[in-house]
């Protein structure tokens, strides 16, 4: 595969992510809770990825393998999601996806608190860079409810404890595998929560059955299968550099379907916000090593 079409199929894949706001929104609309709505985005999700796994014969794993991706997806995985569907109930998906990207600078912070990894200089200026810019963004709250904020700030420090726990584990296992355990397991999760919650609601509607069916596969396996064959082609660091696209389609998707104005000072945070991304995946200087001998 050309580098071209490699960084193709990560534009697709940050495009596929950042429809996720929108789409939760349209089924909020729809009737749906978050838990109701997260069920079934990931049972839809997990019912395409089975499929792909034994089309390839990847689901021939050891019952440890197993058993850490489930635990990492109902512990790990399960309570990011559900904060990050509560955040774009109280804010608009282009400021929440904002929020969520301060998540590196959260793993550079939580893996100097756990391992004890002492951070590179350019990992302190991404963590700078990003609590400025949150600071920016949540100054400007602007008609926005706290607890939006609070949510969002949240799912970003979720999601990097997640990354953090799950780093050995994910090192050791396929991504589609693990992937489709960890979809498996917040599925799980939800279902009990929305029967314990007596609400269950079924997609009887041509919306509900659109807007579920895209939070599925246009925002979950879409994304996760194209992101895969973008790393493949062009390494994980090209790739993670193209995704930080997917807050600005977020901001410009919300604009244009759910009328969404950030204010100059915003958008100056999630300017921040994105540098300090952009920080962390830019190639490291290399020092020059001895000439041929």
């Amino acid at each position: 595969m050309s580098r071209a079409a490699g960084v193709g199929l990560a534009l697709v894949s940050a495009t596929s992510f950042a429809t996720l706001g929108l789409l939760a929104k349209f089924v909020y609309a729809e009737g749906f809770s978050v838990p109701q709505a997260l069920a079934w985005r990931f049972t839809i999700a997990a019912s395409a990825l089975w499929l792909w796994l034994l089309a390839r014969g990847g689901w021939k794993r050891s019952a440890r393998d197993y058993r850490s991706a489930l635990l990492l997806g109902a512990l790990g995985f399960s309570p990011q999601a559900g904060l990050y569907f509560l955040t774009v109930r109280h804010l608009d998906p282009g400021l929440a996806s904002l929020l969520l990207y301060l998540y590196p600078a959260f793993v550079v912070g939580l893996s100097a608190l756990v391992f004890r990894e002492r951070p590179r200089s350019r990992q302190l200026a991404a963590l700078i860079l990003a609590l400025a810019g949150c600071v920016l963004t949540l100054g400007a709250r602007g008609s926005y409810p706290v607890i939006g904020y609070v949510f969002g700030v949240a799912v970003a420090a979720s999601y990097a404890a997640y990354l953090v726990a799950g780093e050995r584990v994910l090192a050791r296992l396929d991504p589609v595998f693990a992937t489709t355990c960890v979809m498996t397991a917040a599925a799980l999760v939800y279902w009990v929560v929305t029967l314990i919650d007596g609400s269950t609601r079924l997609p009887l509607g041509p919306g509900s059955v659109f807007g579920l069916l895209g939070l599925a596969l246009v925002a979950t396996v879409l994304p996760i299968v194209t992101l895969f064959a973008a790393i493949k082609a062009i390494g994980a660091s090209d790739a993670s550099l193209v995704s930080t696209v997917e807050p600005l389609v977020t901001i410009i998707l919300s604009a244009v379907f759910l009328g969404e104005r950030l204010s100059a000072v915003q958008l100056a945070g999630g300017a921040f916000i994105l540098a300090g991304v952009l920080a962390l995946n830019l190639p490291e200087r290399r020092k020059p090593g001895p000439g041929p001998a």
